[in-house]
């Protein structure tokens, strides 16, 4: 009978044999591209077979003694030893490339698509795998295969990118928020847009995708009432309970945004998600399914506003132009409605960038947020943030934050400075989106005085588009008032009450005008004038002269308009310009280059086109006479310029009542001042260089009832210029009364001439 303890003895050895020590512990240096072949998978077969244990009790029955089996013992361990070390090698091998050595055998017994399901399957396990380098590698892999299949368009690529979608769509949104790698975050970024533009379905997926988005976006909270985004809720409850805090959408217009929050550190990373928003919302509007996006309008509305505050300029112009884009979906009409005024107002600071693009962004979200209709109150949801555009601040009132911090009581003009942009293109996008708040915009009525002023500005732009762009602008805003003022206007035409004809309206008008503006353009303008004009009048005066000349090229395109309507504010319209041309008088040396003494003598010119001479000379004589009365000289001024401005058959009728005015004792006589009497004779001169020519018979036919009463005022004014030439020893004095004489006698002699019997 066979002994057992020697059976089990050598059961034990050879058990020690067929499992090494050894194994799974070596590891062999891989190259990249290295891939198990079929002959180290046969390899493998083999070793598996001969490292079986195999029982055979009839060997165990004939042996005797244990020497003999000691010895067996010792090569087959050192046999078994060289065997486990080669399968230990490809075992690593195949592990370090999560490679399965049975899969090639199964794949080949696979149909073709149940083999790319399983490679499918495979490459979703990896992302899922913590490795960060085989998730890399994995999501190269998947990024190229959408392209390679992007590239050919057929269905069933189609249907193959949908399966991937399906299979690996889970595992590549959870990516979308790996701490681990920046790397990871974009290339999974990346092989999401890949997805979108297949033109997938993706109904299943957004409750996994948006969230996934979103997550990486600064938190913010909307505030209805006030109608404000809210990052820090803290600070925004302490400045609604009266604390010296500013309002959260004014942080920017300043100073810069104290307390914003970037969630994702990488620049290129937050452009990549902020164009992923995009291929997501154009991918469902291609397909017409927008009503998937409902439920996430809100939280991507609210997410894409935090990048308006972005220190990246890309990320802020790619956030402007998909916000504006999702705000005009009229299937979002109720969406876009609720946060309209909140947008309007977050994207103000970005109107104050150095950058130029961002500024053409901004404008367009602008306006695209402000013209959102609210149909339920014929209005525009967002037309509250112009009041916000040209720094409206009510009267006697200072907020309480100003009497600890004084930033808090500025408000900026911003449609102010983008009028005047150094940038022609910043001031064509402007002209532009006021065209489209005064022609657009259902409430337009209540903000045309307020968005007219800067459309005219732009009529004078050195620009010839902008120009274009302008007078286009107030042409459709005539057709406008002319359609809904239809009756007025009717009227008007067949009555004829549409100026004087005395007047030739399209002489004399200043560029860029061609013809008389339309009928509908000037009463536009004349009806929406009163609550500015004199606010105007006052800028004159400014104390920056660049002030003072855009005041004056806005006051000529207002002539313009506005014609002989201008008689009722003439009175102050007068004096305004008097204290305007002193001030240029004084300062003349210092701003002589920016000429706007020429541009309000133009001004003055084109105003006395259309006002009578009778108005201003009874406004002027008093105050060219008393030498009481302020700024006597700058009214002598004005008195010179309207006369050169003024038509002589209007002028006429009043030429000896102007000459007795000028040439008398008080403005050119011994006890007037130096100044005032240069004043009077350029004034004596230019009235008499209306007299020449053919002028000079149209006087003495008007007066030819009164040649006494017109031969007395030459004689007077001749005498007075006689005794001043005499007594004056300033050479610019004595060569403007020469030329008055010449002028003055030349005119007498023809009077005596005509009065001569023949």
């Amino acid at each position: 009978m066979t002994d057992i303890n020697a059976v089990w003895s050598s059961l034990k050895r050879e058990d020690c044999g067929s499992l090494p020590s050894k194994l799974m512990v070596k590891t062999l240096p891989l190259k990249k591209d290295a891939k198990p072949n079929k002959n180290k998978k046969q390899q493998i077969i083999a070793l598996r077979q001969q490292t079986q244990p195999v029982f055979d009790i009839d060997s165990f029955t004939s042996s005797v003694g244990v020497a003999p089996i000691q010895a067996t013992d010792a090569s087959e361990a050192k046999e078994g030893e060289t065997l486990a070390d080669n399968l230990s090698e490809l075992v690593v091998e195949f592990s370090a490339w999560n490679y399965d050595s049975d899969d090639e055998e199964d794949e080949e017994t696979l149909s073709s698509p149940d083999k790319k399901t399983l490679r499918t399957e495979r490459l979703a396990s990896a992302l899922k795998n913590n490795s960060i380098a085989l998730q890399i590698e994995s999501l190269s892999k998947l990024n190229n295969i959408i392209k390679s299949l992007l590239c050919h368009h057929c269905s069933d690529n189609k249907l193959e990118i949908q399966a991937l979608m399906n299979t690996c769509g889970k595992a590549l949104f959870q990516l979308v928020g790996c701490q681990q790698s920046g790397k990871i975050r974009s290339l999974t970024l990346e092989c999401i847009q890949s997805l979108l533009l297949a033109n997938i379905d993706l109904a299943r997926h957004l409750p996994y995708l948006i969230p996934s988005l979103v997550a990486r976006y600064t938190p913010c909270g909307y505030d209805k009432e006030m109608e404000v985004f809210v990052e820090n809720q803290q600070v925004h409850d302490f400045f609604r309970r009266g604390g010296a805090s500013n309002r959260q959408d004014r942080d920017g217009l300043i100073s810069q945004v104290d307390f914003h929050v970037i969630f994702e550190p990488n620049e290129e990373t937050r452009l990549a998600l902020c164009r992923t928003v995009k291929c997501l919302v154009d991918s469902i509007m291609e397909v017409n399914a927008t009503e998937m996006l409902e439920p996430y309008y809100a939280d991507l509305i609210m997410s894409l506003q935090t990048n308006l505050k972005d220190p990246f300029p890309e990320v802020k112009i790619a956030a402007s132009q998909l916000l504006s884009q999702l705000l005009q979906i009229s299937s979002f009409e109720s969406g876009a409605k609720y946060f309209a005024t909140g947008v309007a107002r977050a994207v103000l600071p970005n109107c104050r960038s150095r950058n130029t693009s961002v500024i053409i962004a901004a404008m367009g979200l602008l306006k695209a947020s402000i013209t959102v209709p609210d149909r339920a109150k014929a209005k525009g949801a967002g037309s509250a943030a112009i009041a916000d555009l040209v720094g409206f601040k009510a009267d006697n009132t200072i907020p309480i934050a100003a009497f600890y911090d004084s930033q808090y009581a500025v408000s900026v003009n911003i449609l102010a400075e983008l009028s005047s942009h150094r940038n022609p293109r910043v001031r064509l996008c402007c002209c532009n989106m006021l065209q489209s708040l005064l022609v657009d915009l259902p409430d337009r009525y209540d903000h045309e005085q307020r968005l007219l002023p800067y459309v005219l500005l732009f009529i004078n732009d050195a620009a010839a588009d902008v120009q274009a762009a302008a007078l286009a602008c107030i042409d459709k805003c005539g057709e406008q008032y002319e359609r809904d003022h239809a009756d007025e206007l009717t009227e008007r035409r067949q009555l004829g009450v549409d100026g004087e004809d005395t007047i030739d309206y399209n002489f004399g008008l200043p560029k860029p005008f061609t013809c008389r503006p339309s009928l509908g353009a000037r009463l536009f303008v004349r009806n929406n004038t009163s609550r500015f004009f004199l606010t105007l009048l006052g800028e004159l005066t400014n104390w920056r002269a660049e002030t003072r000349l855009r005041s004056a090229e806005l006051l000529l395109i207002l002539t313009v308009f506005c014609e002989e309507h201008l008689t009722k504010d003439f009175h102050s319209t007068l004096n305004n310009v008097a204290k305007a041309i002193d001030v240029e008088l004084s300062t003349c040396q210092e701003h002589e280059h920016l000429q706007v003494m020429d541009q309000i003598e133009q001004v003055l010119r084109l105003m006395a086109k259309f006002v009578h001479p009778a108005t201003y000379l009874r406004l002027l004589r008093p105050r060219m006479i008393d030498d009481s009365f302020p700024l006597q000289h700058s009214f002598v001024v004005i008195f010179a310029t309207l006369i050169l401005g003024t038509s002589f058959h209007r002028l006429s009728p009043h030429w000896i009542e102007l000459l007795s005015l000028i040439s008398s004792p008080r403005l050119i006589g011994a006890f007037a001042g130096s100044k005032m009497r240069v004043d009077g004779l350029k004034a004596l001169r230019s009235l008499c260089d209306r007299t020449s020519g053919k002028n000079a018979e149209i006087l003495v036919a008007h007066h030819i009832n009164s040649d006494n009463e017109l031969s007395q005022a030459l004689s007077n004014s001749i005498d007075s210029v006689e005794e001043l030439l005499m007594d004056s020893e300033d050479e610019n004095v004595r060569t403007l009364c020469k030329e008055c004489l010449n002028q003055l006698q030349v005119l007498s002699k023809r009077i005596d001439c005509r009065d001569k019997p023949i």
